[in-house]
């Protein structure tokens, strides 16, 4: 399904004052911890996100995320279950942001250069050779931190105790809102 090469298209667009993305992001678990990517784009303005990115016009999503996770960690994944539907409206920077982001399940293979003891924290290049920082994060800090974004993958237990089935989730400036 996916597009040939030269007809690459990211699904985000600005419309103002928004800017809107389809996001694919991945949960890997792995002795208490899980796998996160710093983001340093914004430099008043450093968080933590969870592997993946954006979908291309005519790709599933399980194709974006083996895409992304192949281009950013050099890995093959095993891409499991759907967990999260995230409708994410937030600001940064003073630029309003719509998201949409679909959250799954994310494995490697057992001798994957990411379960090795020594891997906790370990930099990435980019397609431009620029340095992306990767961090094993201790699941049990999440809650005190407030580091990771969407805000409520901090919250106690979201992380540490995934759902059975697939939970929509509507933040508002990184608030859970009410669904009727």
């Amino acid at each position: 399904m996916h597009m040939p090469e030269q007809e690459r298209t990211m699904i985000t667009f600005r419309k103002a004052p928004y800017k809107f993305t389809y996001r694919i992001g991945g949960i890997a678990l792995h002795n208490q911890r899980i796998l996160c990517q710093k983001s340093t784009v914004y430099p008043h303005n450093v968080y933590w996100f969870l592997p993946g990115g954006r979908a291309e016009l005519g790709e599933t999503a399980e194709e974006t995320l083996s895409r992304e996770v192949q281009e950013e960690l050099g890995e093959v994944a095993q891409i499991g279950r759907l967990l999260y539907i995230i409708e994410n409206f937030f600001e940064i920077e003073k630029e309003h942001h719509h998201e949409i982001a679909l959250y799954f399940e994310l494995h490697f293979s057992a001798d994957s250069y990411l379960y090795q003891d020594n891997m906790l924290s370990f930099l990435r290049p980019d397609e431009d050779q620029l340095p992306m920082i990767f961090d094993w994060l201790p699941l049990a800090e999440l809650p005190q931190s407030q580091a990771l974004r969407p805000s409520f993958f901090n919250k106690a237990n979201v992380l540490q105790a995934l759902p059975a089935t697939v939970q929509h989730i509507v933040l508002l400036n990184g608030t859970k809102a009410a669904i009727p």
